[in-house]
């Protein structure tokens, strides 16, 4: 029936010498097919505008006087008539999109004894307002305190909001929370904006994948996080080595004080020099670059690094995220390229020359796959994508500790006599540390746990994630006057939740939810209101890799050291830099976060 209609209009609009303006197309767009009848239009556009500048194409219209005369009488009619259904095409779209779509989906939200939720004011059409507000707070290293004060002006956990002409869903909810990631797991999937932002910038691995392809690459990573794997401290402890000689460079006063350091740029090397002799069988060795003072300015973890920076950026664009910094991309991409490159093949040397005794090598199971067989581009981006995962989150967390710590000398005190008691004083001898600090150790040093929880829950490295809705469906709760109602969300609908709402919510942590207690962790089950690690399918497989890592790394820093002082501690607020995880900043936003010094404790056993 459509190309019937189609064809028949098209054959009833002749215009001279083989001038067709096809309404059919412009039929099929209005009741059809929109990006076929876009094309039409502007291919019939094109050929009006190039006519007068193609000799051929004149020829082959066997061009008269007459019809070179009444060329620009049509050019006029054609441009006017093109002109006059773009109009038409957008005041469609705008009624069905204004009109159409709110009454279907009130009507469909009525029937399924779904409430209303509040839409957040903005001062600019389009929500613009919402996203400059957003930047300027992001600039301002206030981001998650901008969250809190939305959430606390609307009175609700759950209400919509525009930004650049889109309607979202945001929510605080642990029930709603439990249903995006959970018990409605099926119903919603990565975001489409958040896909091609990730694609452009690290590829399409698992992070950007739904359905069999996710769970394929899920279940092909998931080796590398075994107990046995995450259990095995021995690599990791040649790495904290290296920190602690960082620290100490270039030695200590004769009361046993370091030099000023920024812990917030000593953790990123550490993960990423750890992560990527794991993940890759070859390091960076960033953390000794740094010790003998060459690091390089724009290698493999300054590419990481702007390269995050920038999709951070592009992800508040939205589906305009191509606009920002195209070629800085492609040159970190370039970079980064080349170290994986360089990786893989210096992994395919050991094993040929069975130098390689790794339990579980990822970089040869990834090799093996189908896709990854005929395309080194498909194995680069899996190992990107676990590579900024791993070492972002896991240094902010280890960031944020000691930024509670510095803050809190009792907690550090009771942490340390901890450790001391359960894991002994420093030692340099390899053997006998990885005697003593097991990973069965770590899990069972009760205060180191809750130390780690409660800096996760007050500090989110992840402030917010979102799911789009693949079919029409609901929330739990959150709609009507009292929030006890079903909330709608229409298919294409975009859901935001952020587990740092959430985590410092009173009516679920209690009045002192922002103050930083790690002994309300004592006998807790928090459930759904506490996701740092994601939840449901998608929960994250690093989880006890990053808590062994993080504290190994703890436990190492306070056998060493007995006193920690803070160098940059602002008591009237707290200061965050947000990437794509949010890591502590610094009052003077020179990316030296967490600046101090540490007395080495052996000046005084």
């Amino acid at each position: 029936m459509r190309g019937f209609v189609s064809g028949a209009l098209g054959a009833c609009t002749k215009f001279p010498q083989g001038y067709n303006l096809n309404l059919g197309a412009i039929f099929t767009f209005f009741f059809c097919d929109i990006g076929s009848t876009w094309c039409l239009l502007a291919l019939h556009f094109a050929q009006i505008l190039l006519y007068p500048l193609c000799p051929d194409l004149q020829k082959s219209q066997s061009a008269t006087p007459q019809y070179l005369s009444s060329l620009d009488n049509m050019m006029r009619n054609n441009l006017l008539l093109i002109l006059s259904v773009a109009a038409g095409i957008i005041a469609v779209r705008l009624i069905h999109a204004l009109v159409v779509q709110p009454l279907r989906n009130a009507r469909k939200a009525k029937a399924l004894g779904c409430g209303p939720v509040p839409m957040q004011a903005s001062n600019l059409p389009l929500g613009i307002g919402t996203v400059l507000a957003f930047l300027r707070n992001d600039r301002g290293q206030r981001a998650p305190d901008y969250l809190r004060e939305t959430f606390d002006a609307i009175g609700r956990y759950t209400f919509q909001f525009k930004a650049l002409g889109y309607t979202h869903f945001f929510t605080a909810e642990p029930r709603n929370v439990q249903a995006l990631l959970a018990t409605q797991f099926n119903d919603f999937v990565i975001a489409p904006d958040r896909r091609m932002s990730f694609r452009s910038v690290t590829g399409s691995g698992i992070f950007v994948k739904d359905g069999a392809a996710w769970h394929s690459a899920r279940e092909l990573m998931r080796p590398m996080f075994i107990r046995e794997t995450v259990s095995d401290l021995a690599l990791l402890e040649a790495h904290v080595q290296m920190l602690l000689k960082c620290i100490e460079n270039p030695g200590v006063d004769e009361n046993g004080w370091t030099k000023p350091t920024s812990l917030g740029r000593l953790f990123p090397c550490l993960t990423m020099d750890s992560s990527t002799e794991l993940f890759m069988g070859r390091s960076t060795h960033s953390l000794d670059a740094r010790l003998r003072g060459d690091e390089e300015h724009q290698d493999f973890r300054w590419a990481l690094e702007r390269s995050q920076s920038i999709l951070h950026v592009r992800l508040r664009l939205q589906s305009l995220y191509w606009l920002y910094a195209r070629r800085e991309v492609k040159k970190c991409k370039g970079i980064m390229h080349a170290f994986v490159d360089k990786a893989i093949d210096a992994a395919e040397d050991a094993r040929a020359q069975r130098k390689d005794m790794r339990k579980y090598d990822y970089l040869e199971a990834l090799r093996r796959q189908p896709e990854c067989l005929s395309d080194r581009n498909k194995l680069r981006e899996e190992v990107l994508s676990l590579l900024a995962a791993g070492r972002n989150t896991t240094a902010a967390m280890m960031s944020w500790v000691f930024y509670c710590l510095i803050r809190d000398p009792q907690v550090w005190a009771k942490l340390r006599k901890e450790v001391l008691n359960e894991f002994g004083p420093y030692s340099a001898d390899t053997d006998s540390t990885l005697e003593s600090i097991t990973f069965k150790k770590l899990k069972s040093c009760s205060y180191l746990q809750h130390v780690m929880n409660e800096t996760l829950r007050v500090h989110s490295v992840v402030l917010f994630n979102l799911r789009t809705a693949v079919h029409d469906t609901t929330l739990p709760t959150g709609g009507g006057p009292d929030c006890s109602q079903p909330v709608f969300i229409p298919a294409g609908t975009t859901v935001m939740f952020s587990p740092h709402v959430m985590h410092l919510r009173k009516d679920l942590w209690g009045d002192d939810a922002d103050k930083f207690r790690p002994e309300r962790w004592e006998g807790a089950k928090p459930g759904w209101k506490y996701l740092p690690f994601n939840g449901g399918p998608r929960i994250c497989l690093g989880q006890q890799f990053a808590l062994t890592m993080a504290g190994y790394v703890i436990v190492r820093m306070m056998q060493r050291f007995d006193t920690i002082e803070g160098l940059d501690v602002d008591p009237t607020r707290d200061y965050h830099h947000f990437a794509l995880s949010c890591s502590p900043g610094t009052p003077d936003n020179d990316g030296a976060a967490v600046k101090c010094r540490l007395r080495v404790a052996e000046h005084f056993n």
